[in-house]
């Protein structure tokens, strides 16, 4: 083939091809820019992610951690402050409670003033031994306390969280303090349990200016510091462990018994259970046969009271060969319902068909649970209280009993107003109410909303000027900052739950308002 002739045959050929499409057009600005444009979109999503924080479960001052979900029923908790009144974990059983609370702290107006109830909001059963229904009827109280039908305006509320076992009080003290001038906080009150955590979150708070009114807590050494040092600006309404201790001690001898052991919870961060070891030891006035000491330690594979009721029936050949007619229980509730199940139902002792166990105050968390109390060993079961319901009937012949009784009635009708009675017998939310009381006193009797100006007012509030509670007149001794005098119920736990009013002691042997008391 001649070159004319192949030229012409590939020319024939491109006339008869597919057509090749649309012609090419000018590439856009988003093309020729592709890469700028893709980090554009990346740095938005990355701005828009960090304002709405998909991944942050909690709300203003509180900070998520994680949670074991298989305990606690939820992957997080919410430590801190919770200033919006939200939710702090998944199914958050506080939710109807804090709803209430926002309402009511919305109705505040400008000039308000703010109490701070302190608790573990979030526990994980298999380390905290304090039920939900006690930390709910711990607010409840809170909440009769801070809104009484003519109650002062302006009152806030705000729940903060520390977590399980205390474990981030640190985070706790953090927003607490960063949110005390904005929020005109008076005190922080409740506290939880005693705990060596819960000691030093209280020293943080001292440190800052900010008053805290415990509860609940009763450990010894909860009004010093780890250094051993004062904590100037801590008071409680509750006993300490050597009020209940003596109390114990006095009833113990009162009643004739005379074989005495002791079982003694000996964990370090424990201070509930080793100060009241202690004050027992010091207080009891029968000598104590012989001490057996635990150790609650959280387990990965078992609960706590799998393990210590497990752990308790080695006490089982001790008990039967010392035949004690009184067994001290230096623990928490918890672990209290662990070894009278043990006690009582792996085995006869000869010679042993009944035996009495005593504790402290802590034993009102097992209040209204069937115990099995009465199987092979018959256990009696008394606790030192920090409150109950209509315990001033006891004392209807005392002088005081008028003006006790009718304070004790006021709370009644103010609560009873929300709540069922109910939430009463354990003796959380009377408590808990006269904390709270406590600190509306303070915000009354105060001209400043600074914080730091609070600790001198509680400090007046002394047998000359004391607060009307539920549990009786509220005064603070000067230099503990502990109440002075405080009553204290000794109750009984049936085997169904219920419980009873055994006797009703006075810390120091007197009511308030007495002589040398006064003036301190």
């Amino acid at each position: 083939m001649s070159w004319f002739e192949s030229v012409k045959t590939r020319l024939s050929r491109t006339r008869h091809r597919a057509p090749a499409g649309p012609p090419v057009r000018p590439r856009g600005w988003a093309q020729r820019h592709r890469g700028l444009l893709s980090a554009v979109v990346v740095v938005l999503l990355g701005a828009l992610l960090v304002a709405i924080k998909p991944w942050e479960n909690c709300g203003a001052g509180l900070r998520s951690v994680d949670a074991d979900e298989k305990s606690s029923g939820s992957s997080y908790a919410c430590v801190g402050i919770n200033l919006e009144s939200g939710p702090m974990r998944e199914n958050d059983p506080f939710t109807e409670l804090e709803k209430f609370i926002k309402a009511r702290n919305d109705e505040a107006g400008n000039d308000f003033r703010t109490i701070v109830v302190l608790e573990n909001f979030t526990p994980d059963p298999k380390v905290d031994s304090q039920p939900i229904d006690f930390v709910k009827h711990e607010v409840q109280g809170a909440i009769t306390a801070a809104w009484p039908k003519n109650g002062r305006a302006g009152i806030r509320l705000l729940l903060a969280n520390y977590g399980s076992n205390a474990t981030h009080w640190k985070d706790v003290a953090e927003e607490i303090v960063a949110a005390a001038a904005s929020q005109h906080i008076v005190a922080v009150t409740d506290v939880g349990v005693s705990s060596e955590h819960s000691r030093a979150l209280v020293a943080e708070l001292s440190a800052k200016g900010i008053a805290t009114i415990g509860a609940t807590v009763t450990a010894d050494n909860m009004n010093v510091d780890p250094q051993g040092k004062r904590i100037d600006n801590f008071f409680r309404v509750g006993p300490t462990n050597t009020d209940e201790a003596r109390a114990a001690a006095g009833y113990i001898a009162a009643h004739g018994f005379r074989r005495v052991m002791m079982v003694r919870g000996t964990g370090v961060e424990d201070t509930y259970a080793t100060t009241l070891a202690d004050a027992f030891q010091s207080a009891s006035k029968v000598p104590i046969l012989f001490t057996k000491g635990y150790n609650s330690i959280p387990l990965f594979d078992a609960s706590r009271e799998d393990y210590l009721r497990n752990l308790f029936r080695g006490y089982h050949s001790d008990i039967c060969g010392a035949k004690p007619d009184l067994i001290y229980f230096a623990g928490r509730g918890l672990d209290l319902g662990a070894f009278v199940k043990a006690l009582a139902g792996d085995g006869a002792c000869e010679g042993l068909d009944s035996v009495t166990v005593m504790t402290g105050d802590d034993a009102s968390t097992l209040a209204g649970k069937p115990l099995p109390l009465d199987k092979d060993i018959g256990v009696r079961l008394r606790y030192t209280a920090l409150a109950y319901p209509d315990q001033w009937d006891m004392f209807a012949a005392d002088p005081a009993y008028p003006t006790y009784k009718k304070n004790h009635d006021n709370f009644v009708a103010e609560f009873t107003r929300r709540f069922p009675r109910g939430g009463l017998w354990d003796g959380a939310a009377m408590i808990e109410h006269d904390a709270v009381a406590v600190a509306v006193r303070a915000a009354g009797d105060n001209v400043s909303a600074d914080p730091v100006s609070v600790p001198d007012v509680v400090r007046n509030i002394d047998c000359n000027s004391s607060v009307p509670g539920a549990t009786g007149a509220i005064a603070f001794d000067r230099t503990t900052g502990n109440q002075l005098d405080k009553v204290l119920p000794i109750l009984s736990i049936d085997p169904d739950g219920s419980v009873h009013p055994v006797d009703l002691v006075w810390s120091r042997g007197r009511p308030l308002n007495t002589a040398p008391d006064c003036g301190r």
